[in-house]
C-alpha cells in the first residue's frame, strides 16, 4: 500500500508530510497524483510513513 503525501513548507521555514490518501498500488498513487496536480508531494510505502522514519519535506524547504 502506498501513501499520496503532500509537502508544505510555510514562510519561517517550517515544514509538514500531510497524508492525503492511500492507494493498494505505487501506479495508483502516481495516476491520483497527477490527477490531482500534485507538484509537492510524492507516493511512499504507508509502513515508512506511519512509522515516522522519514520526513521528506524537510528535503524540499527551499521551494
Amino acid at each position: 500500500m502506498y501513501a499520496l503525501v503532500l509537502f508544505i513548507c510555510y514562510l519561517d521555514g517550517g515544514c509538514e508530510d500531510l497524508l492525503a490518501d492511500v492507494y493498494a498500488t505505487e501506479a495508483q498513487c502516481l495516476v491520483a497524483m497527477s490527477d490531482q496536480r500534485i507538484r509537492h508531494g510524492g507516493c511512499y510505502p504507508v509502513e515508512d510513513y506511519i512509522d515516522s522514519f522519514w520526513h521528506p519535506a524537510q528535503q524540499y524547504s527551499d521551494f
